[in-house]
């Protein structure tokens, strides 16, 4: 399933308007206005951006971190200080530039989780190496997956050590996500 849906992901087009209008659909909604810490992360490929997010909220005045790869599947929350000067780390992803700063994972109260998919009960896949369902238990904040709207589906496998999202964040809106009733409860915000 994961390798179908990278493959379908890899033939979206427009994905700088799609970033735009999700990142200006996150601005918008309460977790994000209320957030002093957020946890972002530094897209690539086909993965929708939330650079716009993230530079937003170091010009407000809000901390943020992007992931900071300590080995092929786990990472920690480093300090992004300013926007634009990144290095590419030995994935080929952008990252901070030395020195990194590496903060505790419990004072950040927002999260933007990259989703190659998530459904409609707050489930998400991930590209398979299992890096946030590492990450995410470390943290007690409000976790927005941020995923293409094409790849929003109904129903995704589950493991036991899955941490479910609160939100997801697509082109067309942010879905709240109610736990309350088993995640069944999908509605616009």
């Amino acid at each position: 399933m994961r390798k179908t849906l990278k493959n379908a992901r890899t033939h979206f087009t427009g994905v700088a308007e799609a970033s735009l209008k999700t990142a200006q659909n996150i601005l918008a909604c309460d977790a994000y206005r209320k957030a002093k810490h957020i946890m972002g992360y530094l897209a690539f490929g086909n993965e929708l951006s939330v650079d716009y997010v993230l530079s937003q909220a170091l010009s407000e005045g809000k901390q943020v971190f992007v992931p900071h790869m300590i080995s092929e599947n786990e990472f920690v929350p480093a300090r992004l200080a300013e926007f634009g000067s990144f290095k590419f780390d030995s994935y080929g992803i952008r990252c901070v530039p030395s020195p990194v700063i590496i903060i505790d994972s419990k004072i950040i109260d927002l999260v933007l989780v990259p989703a190659l998919a998530c459904d409609k009960n707050g489930n998400r896949m991930g590209m398979g190496a299992g890096c946030y369902d590492r990450f995410l238990p470390q943290v007690n904040a409000t976790k927005i997956g941020v995923v293409w709207e094409a790849l929003l589906l109904e129903e995704l496998p589950r493991d036991i050590w899955d941490v479910p999202l609160d939100f997801v964040a697509c082109e067309n809106g942010i879905i709240k996500i109610s736990q309350q009733t088993g995640g069944n409860n999908f509605e616009m915000e």
